[in-house]
């Protein structure tokens, strides 16, 4: 079971725990001010320390949009930062003060162009910031943060390991799905409120910093890089920081592979496996739409955390995660679709990236493997989930469908401590080969397409998806699909012969 657990973890990491943001041992500036108090009572009110996620009410921060980050982060030997960040947002209602997510640093100072008042807090994961006046919703305002620190990851429940800021073999790198960026920056931490990003990296001598994006400017002597990320969510931005090669820069159809890898993995034979990329990209983009960005390469780290992670437009991978080939490859890539490209509006539908990227990844080996392949994964996917696999090993049926819907809740209702359950996953990609199996490849694909299209950039409920699929493909197309991500017991297969057991 462990392995399948971390298998699931190859295609997403997440958090339970690190998500409730409370004061605990992460407390680092218990309150600083950086002018005089005595600011007159204000009109407005406050941003709220939460977003409004159903599953994690205190994820994210309430009250403004953040438009664009500017972080410079300055790296010494020892892995400690001394940092800057440069916030523009803009107020959706008139604030009096708002917060941002930031985790286990030190902050020094916070400044606000045209409010000479401004007094700041940071306790636990919120930096609470006071403005001294009234910042009118729709005005932009501009915020300087400045901060210092060894970043480290932030609590975990649900996965076995902590998100954020990574260590592993002569390498840091972000793994920070869902809440670790804020393990070094200070970031509205979810995924509603995405920003272009442009990430200045100063590094020793003869280490890089690999991101995602575009590189800006690099300096000509000295390990100094800027790249620029649009429109992406702050769990979703790249960063490896140590001794990398570039094992592969080429375009293919308008869209860059850089692969880069540790350099302690430059001999490892699976790295070829990533000359794949550009068919896997070409035989999804004939599926699900053109491909929505221009880069698609990967950032290979030396670490032994088994996973990888969909890092918008070039995903992260560890050396572990290798082992899985092209599995985790078409995974993640599919994810640029499916979680970069559209984004999710609350945690509890993430199902629909989950779903997407496993049944991608399916119709991937059946296009590689050919279609006994894919078949087989579906069958091995329906029998674990239903509790045939059970009886097969001697459970009783009534007992096995006790422990599978103990175990396998449905996928639009995953549990706070158990988010990246493999029903979200498996049981999310039997929704479309379910659908398949009844529409067709023409209908499915088509309403793919549109889903592609229509969402880009935008964010998506598990709502608004039943809703497409009732506009295209009528009630019966929609209710097959709520019976699958919302019904307590797993439906049949009746195309495939399989049903769950009955408990007699």
């Amino acid at each position: 079971m462990r392995r399948l657990l971390v298998f699931a973890l190859v295609l997403a990491a997440c958090t339970s725990q690190g998500l409730v943001q409370d004061a605990g041992p992460e407390t680092t500036a218990a309150a600083v001010t950086t002018t005089a108090e005595g600011a007159a009572e204000i009109e407005g009110v406050s941003g709220s320390a939460g977003i409004g996620d159903r599953l994690y009410p205190e994820l994210g921060n309430g009250g403004y949009d953040v438009v664009r980050y500017r972080f410079d982060l300055d790296v010494d030997p020892e892995w400690s930062v001394q940092a800057t960040a440069d916030i523009d947002l803009v107020p959706l209602i008139d604030l009096s003060s708002f917060n941002l997510d930031l985790a286990g640093l030190t902050v020094d100072e916070v400044r606000i162009s045209g409010f000479d008042a401004v007094r700041f807090e940071h306790v636990g994961r919120e930096l609470v910031v006071e403005l001294g006046a009234t910042a009118s919703a729709g005005e932009p305002i501009d915020v300087f943060v400045r901060y210092s620190g060894r970043p480290e990851s932030v609590p975990a429940g649900a996965v076995p390991f902590r998100p954020g800021w990574q260590r592993g073999e002569e390498v840091g790198y972000l793994f920070s799905q869902p809440d670790g960026a804020q393990s070094l920056f200070p970031v509205n931490d979810h995924p509603q409120d995405r920003a272009d990003v442009e990430l200045t990296v100063r590094t020793p001598a003869g280490i890089e910093a690999i991101s995602g994006g575009q590189v800006v400017s690099e300096a000509s002597t000295g390990s100094t890089v800027v790249w620029e990320m649009s429109d992406i969510a702050p769990y979703l931005i790249p960063l490896g920081i140590g001794e990398f090669t570039l094992v592969s820069d080429r375009e293919v159809d308008g869209v860059r592979y850089d692969v880069w890898v540790s350099d302690g993995l430059v001999e490892a034979s699976a790295i070829d496996v990533f000359d794949v990329q550009p068919e896997i990209v070409a035989f999804f983009e004939d599926r699900f739409g053109p491909y929505p960005f221009d880069r698609a390469g990967a950032l290979i780290v030396d670490d032994l955390l088994g996973a990888a992670l969909e890092t918008q437009t070039i995903p992260t991978y560890t050396a572990r995660s290798m082992q899985w080939g092209e599995v985790v490859i078409a995974h993640e890539l599919a994810h640029q679709w499916f979680g970069d490209s559209i984004a999710l509006e609350q945690w509890d539908d993430i199902w629909l990236n989950e779903g997407l990227a496993t049944f991608a990844h399916w119709i991937w080996l059946e296009e590689s493997r050919g279609g006994q392949r894919y078949d087989s994964e579906v069958e091995n996917a329906y029998r674990m989930l239903s509790g045939l696999e059970l009886i097969d090993n001697g459970v009783e049926p009534f007992a096995a469908l006790d422990r599978v819907r103990d175990a396998f809740p449905p996928p639009d209702d995953p549990r706070a401590a158990d988010l990246f359950n493999r029903s979200v996953y498996e049981r999310g990609g039997l929704t479309f080969v379910a659908l398949r199996d009844a529409v067709g490849d023409q209908a499915l694909f088509e309403l793919l397409r549109t889903y592609t299209a229509r969402y880009a950039g935008a964010t998506i409920t598990t709502e608004e998806f039943l809703a497409l699929v009732g506009e295209m493909l009528g009630a019966d197309g929609r209710s097959l699909v709520e019976s699958w991500v919302l019904d307590v017991d797993i439906p049949a297969m009746p195309e495939r012969g399989l049903s769950p057991p009955e408990a007699g």
